[in-house]
């Protein structure tokens, strides 16, 4: 009788330890890519602080706020829309933001400018709460698309510069 009890008292906890193993080891699948968080973009024939000047421009123009962080790199945050929200308990958090942080390298040799553009999530902007959050496959689609806009903008300069009207027919 009193191994049952003891059969008993432990099949439940037994059960209950398997079942969380189980769990942490659905949480991360075999295989799985950790999100990516970086978009690189390449430029030839663009000097640095052209590329950089224009990004600003351009950011500007797409309603990014400017900040600068800590270590003197600058920030573009944008609020994200009413379905980007994030969940603390029992009680969602209105507003996150969109950030995206470009880092530029220039190479002399090859003519090209390399820019790197981290993408984070965060919540309450520019403050002690100030959280960073890996975005979702949507907000890197996003950032993707609003960055393709800038990359058409930098190819069409380049070919309105390099191109000469010819319309003799």
């Amino acid at each position: 009788m009193r191994n049952q009890s003891l059969f008993t008292f432990s099949f439940p906890l037994f059960f209950l330890m398997m079942a969380c193993c189980g769990f942490i080891a659905c949480q991360t699948p075999y295989r799985q890519t950790v999100p990516q968080k970086n978009l690189t973009y390449r430029y030839t024939g663009w000097p640095e602080k052209s590329v950089e000047r224009l990004l600003f421009q351009y950011l500007d123009s797409k309603n990014f706020l400017i900040s600068e962080s800590r270590e003197g790199t600058m920030r573009f945050d944008r609020k994200g829309s009413n379905w980007d929200t994030v969940k603390y308990g029992s009680f969602l958090e209105p507003a996150v933001w969109l950030r995206l942080e470009p880092t530029f390298n220039e190479d002399k040799e090859s003519m090209q400018t390399t820019l790197s553009i981290k993408v984070n999530l965060i919540t309450h902007r520019l403050s002690s709460l100030e959280e960073e959050i890996t975005p979702g496959k949507h907000h890197m689609e996003e950032a993707n698309e609003i960055l393709a806009y800038f990359e058409i903008m930098m190819l069409q300069s380049i070919s309105s510069n390099t191109s000469s009207p010819t319309s003799e027919e």
